[in-house]
């Protein structure tokens, strides 16, 4: 249910450069936010689950997500009772401080103007980016009294962060750096309508290209088929949602927008080797153990 955010976030004093950062603190009930639409938004979940709506549709946020939305994509957060996170909104001045002018810096703008979901990094490196959000929450809660080179810092650092772990890390060729834009739309796309079981058709569509043309895409860039890239979406969500709820193996069907119980069923197995209920128990104990749960096979592309 849609609540009033516990505590109100506050900006800093207004001569400075925007900055809104917020806490979310478990609650009893759901939350809800409109994204200011003029900044930038950082948001991480440290546990629950959430929705992210944004232009393009709607993302799903489960525990240690974290998800960068440039400004004016970003519309909604809602989370569900009982998740706790931190969310971060900057404005454009800010931004512009912490990339500079310098040559070196172009790829942090460019990560900066896209939607980048970080769902699956290794937790070393996913610990630090988290790290840089919380100093610019805290910071911010300071006010007029806020360090803006301190805040500075930490955004390039978060900027980095999320350059690492995207699609746009590594060096890429020319050829690589021409293809990386669609491939990062297509992703963007699977993102959003995963659960939806888009034809690939739709998705070339959307595109602006044939469906084999989309295939080439893929395959010569991934390794992969687009279907495949589809198919492994859904499976990493299946094995998190197995993993890490209580839900009923028919819930999790429909949350992903099976059409039958047997239908998830076969898909699942044809995939892992294993029926859901099988593979959930064999994911506890590797849990019990110490071990991680979900395949990493299965980490989000590209």
């Amino acid at each position: 249910m849609p609540a009033t955010p516990h505590p109100r976030p506050r900006p800093p004093d207004p001569a400075s450069p925007s900055v809104i950062a917020q806490r979310i603190v478990p609650a009893l009930h759901g939350q809800r936010w409109t994204l200011e639409r003029g900044l930038s938004h950082a948001i991480h979940l440290q546990s629950g689950s959430g929705r992210l709506l944004h232009d393009e549709g709607e993302l799903p946020l489960r525990m240690h997500d974290v998800v960068w939305m440039p400004a004016g994509s970003g519309r909604t957060l809602s989370v569900a009772a009982g998740s706790a996170g931190v969310r971060v909104g900057v404005g454009d001045s800010l931004l512009a401080a912490a990339m500079g002018e310098r040559p070196a810096m172009a790829a942090l703008r460019q990560v900066s103007l896209r939607r980048c979901a970080i769902t699956a990094a290794e937790p070393a490196a996913r610990e630090e980016l988290v790290r840089s959000l919380l100093a610019i929450e805290s910071e911010s809660r300071r006010e007029a009294q806020a360090s803006t080179p301190y805040l500075l810092a930490h955004l390039t650092l978060l900027l980095v962060m999320l350059w690492r772990l995207s699609s746009s890390a590594g060096d890429e060729g020319p050829a690589a750096a021409a293809v990386a834009p669609r491939l990062l739309r297509f992703r963007h796309l699977v993102e959003a309508q995963y659960r939806a079981h888009w034809r690939l058709s739709r998705y070339a569509a959307e595109l602006g290209i044939s469906t084999d043309r989309l295939h080439e895409l893929c395959r010569g860039s991934l390794g992969r088929s687009p279907l495949e890239l589809v198919h492994q979406r859904l499976v990493r969500e299946a094995c998190s949602l197995l993993a890490g709820t209580d839900l009923a193996i028919e819930r999790v069907a429909v949350d992903l927008g099976f059409g039958s119980t047997s239908h998830f069923s076969r898909f699942f197995k044809r995939w892992l080797q294993q029926s859901p209920s099988a593979w959930r128990a064999h994911a506890r104990a590797q849990a019990a153990a110490g071990r991680a749960a979900v395949p990493a096979s299965y980490a989000d592309w590209p």
